[in-house]
């Protein structure tokens, strides 16, 4: 997709519950050069909304877990706020997890991840093998909100 389809996607629809899917070239050690390995991911979020707004960023400069007042983006300009990052000439857009309980599985909404190994289906063990290890940085904390690269989302809706 690109940045404009992405807007007119999340402006129609602000703050509803969409299904992303977005994908990734991942980077090869020096010994499995040759290899093509793709990370693509699928997760229900929301955009077009303000970070200021949601109740757990509020919450947390309540009590002192965020900074009392927003301190701006740490890299990237809005082109679009909320929608539309744009940084050293690469369009990004705005995501957040959403909140709420999947009513198929009755839990929280996960990611759902598949990776490739020269266009097969591969396990993480495999692909761990011949990726580079920051490729899998260690997460414990569901992000509060992230931004993706316009050219990598693959489906919104």
């Amino acid at each position: 997709m690109n940045i404009v389809d992405i807007k007119q996607t999340l402006a129609s629809k602000k703050g509803a519950n969409l299904k992303a899917t977005w994908g990734k070239k991942l980077k090869t050690r020096k010994d499995a050069i040759g290899f093509k390995v793709e990370k693509v991911t699928s997760l229900v979020v929301r955009g077009g909304i303000d970070y200021d707004n949601l109740g757990v960023v509020q919450e947390g400069r309540q009590n002192g877990d965020l900074p009392s007042q927003n301190t701006g983006l740490p890299w990237g300009t809005w082109v679009e706020h909320p929608l539309h990052i744009e940084h050293k000439g690469t369009d990004y857009a705005r995501f957040y997890p959403a909140s709420g309980v999947n009513v198929a599985t009755g839990k929280e909404f996960v990611p759902e991840v598949t990776y490739y190994i020269d266009g097969k289906v591969a396990t993480i063990d495999e692909v761990k093998h011949i990726c580079l290890a920051s490729e899998f940085p260690n997460r414990d904390e569901k992000p509060l909100c992230f931004t993706i690269k316009a050219e990598n989302v693959l489906a919104l809706g």
